[in-house]
């Protein structure tokens, strides 16, 4: 059947983005063999090959065996709650290393875990959400709900590893495709700024892959800073500085420094655009993270870019728009792309 081969460094960003086109094939297991891992996706999809050969995706035909995993874990949870509590369910979880994340209400907490734990036996722990992203640290609450205690958790994506305490800093596993597409974005010696950059992914991930870069990195959570510097450490980088801080505490002195600025804070990255202007040199490529309506989702941040960049005098180039996510049933979070530069002076 048809498959996917990707070298195991690339495997996380291939995955999530099979998941994000509904491309991969839940029916059949993943295997790894050598240096490859083989994903089964879908016959009836059609394979991006151009964006799939850039993460170092091949199409292939491959044997794969009939998976339990995900169609074992709704069966058991049917099995055991009835069809309707079963339709009303949340059936899909987050997993973060060997910890599953739901969000669930504590009357059926407790039999979707249980059912994910039997149907996937790498699984160690089962944590619900218990509360919304809020707060300056855009961070949540969670209650946990079975197998082993703590909140603490290691995952690897991208050939890189990240430790972090889920309840003390904002991560999403969901994102691992974006951080490998800006990661490829990026040149190998540039200055890269990271905005918001909370236990590092982005910063790390662009770290390892860049060696020659120098990346700098500002988070004002002090735990979510603490894990950063664990982490540059875990991956043995000594090319990325992390720093403790309001972005406004550091745009002077990193005035003009970067070549690459990446904005990761959909909630209020507008407001953070002087900062960025002035820690951008002359052709700056920013990745500008917002939200947007879902039916016109880059108007407004689009024109917030424009009007705020030909106010100072410069010039926007626009690069790439995507839709990262959906955000609720009227908004998306919505990564544009572009480069900002001093206008020629006429005459």
């Amino acid at each position: 059947m048809l498959g996917i081969k990707v070298a195991k460094k690339s495997a996380e960003a291939v995955k999530a983005y099979l998941k994000a086109h509904k491309l991969l094939d839940k029916q059949h297991y993943v295997f790894s063999r050598g240096a490859f891992i083989y994903f089964p996706i879908l016959d009836k999809g059609k394979v991006p090959d151009g964006r799939l050969s850039l993460l170092g995706g091949k199409a292939v035909d491959a044997k794969f065996k009939r998976s339990g995993e995900a169609y074992g874990y709704k069966e058991l949870l049917l099995k055991r709650v009835g069809r309707e509590a079963f339709e009303n369910a949340v059936k899909s979880f987050d997993l973060i290393g060997s910890t599953a994340i739901i969000d669930a209400p504590p009357n059926i907490a407790k039999v979707i875990a249980k059912s994910i734990m039997d149907s996937n036996p790498r699984i160690v722990r089962v944590i619900s959400k218990s509360g919304a992203v809020s707060g300056v640290y855009r961070t949540r609450k969670f209650r946990h709900v079975a197998g082993e205690s703590g909140y603490e958790v290691t995952y690897s994506e991208n050939n890189i590893r990240i430790s972090l305490d889920i309840r003390k800093a904002f991560f999403s596993p969901r994102l691992a495709y974006e951080r490998k597409r800006v990661s490829d974005c990026a040149n190998d010696g540039e200055k890269v700024i990271v905005m918001f950059a909370g236990v590092g992914p982005f910063a790390v991930l662009i770290g390892k892959e860049h060696r020659k870069s120098e990346v700098v990195a500002m988070e004002l959570n002090r735990h979510a800073y603490n894990y950063m510097k664990k982490n540059i450490s875990l991956n043995k980088l000594s090319n990325v500085t992390p720093l403790l801080g309001n972005v406004n505490e550091f745009a002077s002195k990193y005035k003009g420094f970067a070549g690459r600025i990446i904005m990761p804070l959909p909630k209020d990255s507008k407001d953070f655009l002087p900062a960025a202007d002035k820690m951008a040199s002359n052709g700056c490529v920013i990745h500008f993270y917002a939200f947007g309506a879902k039916d016109d989702p880059y108007k407004e941040p689009s024109e917030s870019i424009t009007e705020f960049f030909t106010k100072r005098g410069k010039k926007v180039r626009f690069l790439h728009k995507r839709i990262v996510r959906t955000y609720s049933p009227e908004t998306v979070e919505v990564v544009i792309d572009f480069s900002v530069s001093k206008k020629r002076q006429s005459g």
